[in-house]
């Protein structure tokens, strides 16, 4: 189906603040929502199936996202936007921190570019943000003072950040300090190799800090970590459909997979009870002699989650129909509760997601085939508000 809710079916949600960058267009239309992102060459003609109408979203990223979002606009009338990313090959500059067009006369300013996402049909202008690499302070004070010159509040604002920002105490409150200054809604990305929730032992922890500190953030080109955002501070988060959408390498970095000998890329497919998303070729060297769980998805219904074993688009894309199908199943159960309520929802699902991992050991035979992350360990071990934690965030027995 395709999502029918409006832009502003949650403006109410959230913190009871009324600037712009709480109250604002942008704001109301991602308010208490996990948007999809997804490439257009895995889109079609059509819109995802399964985004739940009242909690998510599209967009569209990458390389003719803008093209894709004008086609589906006119058939699809819920929260469409769209993310030209030019942070996945471009650095920022102090002098050029967005991907703005030369050509022409006179080339095209921010404002302009973010007015013509709008009349392309976008429910919110994405700034096109070039990646800012760690201690780079002058490139993110330029993006905070050109993004405060705005004056309109349909903006949401990408700060794609190399990890080091989170990692460094001091870095970290800069940041805080920066995003608390800019009067739109922030989505921040993490830029690393691998997962960002690994890359150091606080990373789980520091980012919960900073979305406590600074209201009207969420996290952008994310996994479940999107999940845990919305139940420790968030204000939303944009998860994606595939590998390459939900983790970014930093600008001018192949990824470290791919130094290893190339060969085809195939999906990767999220296990449901699991929480987890483990590549289609693991998968199926895993239930190469014993029945894979079937998946009972919107979009599966039935279908082993061993069946996306293939390096066509159309593969790719199947398994990306079903991961975007399965989350969003699980909005309504995460954004009805509130305050501790969705923290211990969301941490006990972290926990039963650990025991599927070692029951499903047990039933293949295999010890340790699926070896929960540090960051699933770290999400269903960590103290929610009110409870007495150590230094690392564990909570205290008394």
């Amino acid at each position: 189906m395709n999502d029918s809710s409006t832009a502003d079916s949650h403006a109410t949600a959230g913190p009871l603040l009324t600037s712009r960058k709480h109250q604002g267009t942008a704001a109301r239309a991602v308010a208490q929502r996990i948007l999809t992102l997804e490439r257009p060459q895995l889109l079609g003609s059509q819109p995802p199936a399964h985004l739940h109408p009242d909690h998510g979203g599209l967009v569209v990223c990458g390389a003719g996202a803008s093209a894709q979002l004008q086609a589906l606009r006119p058939a699809f009338h819920g929260v469409l936007a769209e993310d030209i990313a030019p942070y996945e090959k471009q650095v920022a500059t102090p002098k050029e921190p967005f991907d703005l067009p030369t050509e022409g006369m006179f080339g095209c300013e921010l404002p302009d570019v973010l007015q013509q996402q709008i009349d392309r049909g976008a429910s919110f202008a994405i700034t096109p943000t070039r990646y800012v690499r760690a201690r780079d302070s002058a490139s993110l004070k330029a993006i905070m003072e050109e993004v405060r010159r705005l004056e309109r509040d349909d903006v949401l604002v990408i700060l794609p950040m190399s990890i080091g920002w989170l990692q460094d105490e001091t870095a970290r409150k800069q940041l805080t300090a920066v995003i608390n200054l800019i009067p739109h809604p922030v989505g921040l990305i993490f830029g690393c190799q691998f997962n960002p929730m690994d890359n150091f032992a606080a990373a789980v922890l520091n980012l919960r800090t900073l979305l406590r500190e600074a209201p009207g953030t969420g996290l952008w080109r994310t996994d479940m970590a999107g999940f845990d955002a919305l139940a420790h501070g968030g204000a939303f988060a944009a998860i994606g459909a595939g590998g390459p959408v939900r983790h970014l390498v930093p600008a001018g970095e192949l990824p470290e997979t791919s130094k290893k000998g190339g060969g085809p890329i195939y999906a990767t497919v999220l296990v449901p009870e699991m929480l987890r998303f483990s590549g289609a070729k693991f998968l199926a060297d895993t239930y190469a002699n014993i029945p894979a769980p079937p998946c009972r998805c919107p979009q599966c219904r039935g279908t082993m989650l061993d069946s996306f074993f293939g390096a066509a688009n159309a593969v790719k894309a199947a398994a990306n129909a079903h991961n975007i199908a399965t989350w969003n199943t699980w909005l309504p159960a995460l954004l009805t509760e509130q305050g501790t309520e969705r923290q211990r929802w969301w941490r006990n699902q972290c926990k039963l997601a650990l025991d599927a991992q070692a029951a499903e050991n047990i039933r293949i035979g295999m010890p340790g085939r699926f070896a929960p992350d540090t960051h699933l360990k770290k999400w269903a071990g960590l103290a929610i508000d009110g409870e007495t934690a150590d230094p690392r965030g564990m909570p205290v027995k008394n």
